[in-house]
């Protein structure tokens, strides 16, 4: 069944007006009137029928709603090192359909690339998009949210703030271990650009608090730890292996 996400401001009593995005999304799609179809607002699923339709207006009854349970039971926020553009939107697409809640890309000493901060609109706009396509796809209830740059003593500061987990290949404790370490529900996660770290800054997120783990025997590409780390986290603490 085909889902849309919609804000709260759309939402009218018993009908849900949908924004230009959606009509247009809803004519490829071809969605005929009295089909039924589900839109997401604020972590609610409604299920609707088109009701009325004209070139730039449709509203949809709704049939009936529930809150959605494809959400994971953690929140994992991913700050990534920035690697270049292509793996970024790579690393965003599957980290939401793993179920991560936020994107934070940083800079730090061997970072290869740079975020032109002119472009910073452009960049989150198209960021956001692969966001709300990969949540489409993946029947989730909400959106992670995709932040712009930060610097790495910025994301010393937030390693203080939630238990912190950074993927280094060059030593590391157990993950499983680590895992159950953590008594809340909250995980930040923290993945090195194409250059990799440093032993200094590996040494001084230590000193924040976060846990330096090892991913195994092969070296991974930036992309593919973040997803690796991501889905042994939904695995060990998450809702992959729930059922």
């Amino acid at each position: 069944m085909h889902r849309f996400f919609e804000k709260s401001e759309n939402l009218l009593n018993d009908k849900i007006i949908l924004s230009k995005d959606n009509i247009k999304h809803l004519n490829v799609l071809r969605i005929e009137e009295n089909e039924e179809f589900e839109i997401v607002i604020d972590g609610v699923v409604f299920l609707v029928k088109l009701s009325e339709r004209d070139r730039d207006y449709i509203d949809c009854d709704i049939i009936s709603q529930k809150f959605d349970e494809n959400e994971s039971n953690i929140t994992i926020n991913l700050y990534q090192g920035l690697p270049k553009s292509d793996k970024l939107e790579m690393i965003i697409q599957k980290s939401v359909e793993l179920g991560v809640n936020s994107i934070i890309p940083f800079e730090s000493s061997r970072t290869i690339v740079k975020w032109d901060a002119k472009k910073e609109a452009k960049k989150i706009k198209r960021y956001e998009e692969i966001i709300e396509s990969a949540s489409k796809q993946s029947k989730r209830s909400v959106f992670a949210s995709m932040n712009g740059l930060i610097s790495f003593n910025q994301l010393l500061e937030k390693t203080k703030e939630n238990f912190t987990i950074v993927a280094y290949e060059n030593r590391g404790i157990s993950l499983k271990e680590t895992i159950h370490k953590n008594d809340t529900s909250i995980f930040n996660i923290v993945i090195g650009p194409e250059g990799g770290f440093s032993e200094d800054e590996i040494s001084q997120l230590e000193e924040a608090g976060a846990y330096i783990v090892n991913l195994g025997n092969r070296i991974l590409r930036t992309e593919t730890a973040a997803i690796a780390l991501s889905s042994m986290i939904q695995f060990e603490a998450g809702d992959i292996n729930q059922k």
